[in-house]
């Protein structure tokens, strides 16, 4: 079967995703334009705010596009440099075992060494691997594997530090964190489509070759050092600055009950979106089908956008609610879209249609967690409580990819139901964590009391 004859869904899907989310939008921005004038403060947002969010979302969206890059013809780099799968395998599985057993003690180790000089780090780690995936040698691509590994163990988690200590060092109120969140998912989806199209350009039309898009993300993590260094001050968490120190606070940080459900949560969501993005496409083709891959992509773009759009609407306004309160029937919702999957369902407009579901709920989830985790986590030991949250993740993922990427031991429909119980524990963990701020806000109340009558 022929690309021409490929699969790609309706031509309506795609304008109608967008549309809808640059509807919600529209109506965000038009409920701002009318908020009273007790409410210009949550609405309209000072110029300095304004500025320091420029400052930061520059540098995650061109991290963003770097991590993208590296990612549209990964396995198809290797393949074309005649590697197997079995040593592909190899290169994959060396990322997670990297971030597992180095790059966890990296990220704590921002904490104390400072998160601006964290995420130069992760720049030139993204540098230096991207130059060495150019070579055809094995040890040369492992040394980009081992690159990768280490910078995905800082990016985000530095990067979201070094944010949330800056925000609170600026004096900004904590709820505008919740605006650069809803846009830093809704960036994520605008890079995915551009970067996916931008390298299908240098691939099929200007015929640069399948590692030409891995150089110019070496050139744009050269920029990120760039801006960081020119733009961004030094927030350092841990003092006295000691790697064991940081790793300690970290560990503590856990005993908080709502930090530890908290870590759970992050945990059960990371791993089902990385078990996606490892199946997805597999689970199209079975039985031999042809799809048009890079248009399903955008698809599900595109729904990220929606879901959001609607973060947007539920954080900021008009609804302002917390995400304890919606997040728990969120996770259920993604994990009834992956049971479609799960069952080996074989009708290709379902599986599409279901993924896209998935992806309105990963859309909604981003931004929801990302302002949990600034409630919740103290931000001298950020860093660290968010390496601390990867180890699972890592871990699964070594499972999935070697027992059934590698050695096919378990069938995808299996990973699948996992993720499904994995998201419906989550969801018994957002509410018990609700549960548990009602009863502490109780407690608090009852507290102030006593002491208000022991002053009369």
């Amino acid at each position: 079967m022929t690309q021409d004859m490929a699969w790609e869904g309706p031509k309506w899907l795609y304008a109608f995703l967008l549309g809808s989310c640059a509807l919600l939008l529209y109506g965000q921005s038009s409920l701002a334009t009318k908020a009273k004038p007790t409410e210009k403060y949550f609405w309209h947002s000072p110029p300095a705010f304004v500025d320091f969010q420029r400052r930061f979302l520059g540098v995650f969206f061109l991290f963003t596009l770097t991590e993208g890059l590296q990612s549209v013809y990964g396995e198809a780099v290797y393949e074309h440099y005649g590697y197997a799968r079995r040593e592909i395998g190899i290169l994959i599985v060396t990322v997670h075992a990297i971030s597992l057993f180095l790059g966890t003690f990296l990220g704590v180790a921002a904490d104390c060494i400072g998160r601006r000089r964290a995420t130069i780090f992760c720049g030139l780690l993204q540098l230096v691997g991207c130059l060495a995936r150019q070579s055809r040698n094995f040890y040369v691509l492992c040394l980009a594997s081992v690159c990768q590994g280490l910078a995905i163990s800082l990016f985000p988690t530095a990067l979201e530090a070094w944010l949330n200590a800056e925000h609170e060092r600026l004096g900004f109120r904590q709820e505008w964190l919740s605006r650069t969140f809803w846009v830093m998912a809704l960036g994520m989806g605008i890079a995915a489509i551009g970067v996916g199209a931008f390298a299908n350009l240098m691939v099929d039309r200007f015929a640069l070759g399948l590692a030409s898009p891995t150089f110019v993300a070496a050139a744009i993590a050269a920029l990120c050092v760039f801006l960081v260094l020119n733009g961004w001050v030094e927030n350092v968490g841990t003092q006295p600055a000691q790697l064991s120190k940081a790793l300690v606070n970290a560990c503590q940080a856990l005993t908080d009950r709502r930090i530890l459900l908290l870590g759970w949560i992050q945990a059960t969501f990371d791993i089902s979106l990385a078990a996606f993005q490892f199946l997805w496409t597999p689970t199209l083709v079975a039985d031999g089908r042809d799809i048009h891959s890079g248009m399903i992509y955008a698809y599900l773009m595109a729904s990220l956008m929606l879901g959001s759009a609607i973060a947007a609407m539920l954080l900021c306004g008009p609804f302002n609610l917390r995400p304890e309160s919606f997040l728990p029937l969120i996770f259920v919702a993604a994990s009834l879209a992956l049971l479609v999957p799960a069952y080996d369902h074989q009708e290709i407009g379902v599986l599409v249609t279901a993924f896209c579901v998935y992806h309105i709920c990963v859309g909604i989830s981003l931004p929801s967690l990302a302002y949990l985790r600034s409630i919740y986590i103290q931000n001298d030991r950020r860093a660290g409580v968010l390496s601390l949250y990867h180890i699972p993740v890592h871990m699964g993922m070594l499972f999935i990819l070697i027992q059934g990427g590698i050695l096919k031991n378990i069938e995808n429909s299996t990973v699948f139901y996992l993720c499904i119980l994995g998201l419906l524990s989550g969801s018994f963990a957002l509410h018990s964590l609700d549960k548990y701020r009602q009863l502490t806000n109780i407690a608090a109340g009852d507290q102030s009391t006593s002491e208000l009558h022991r002053r009369h």
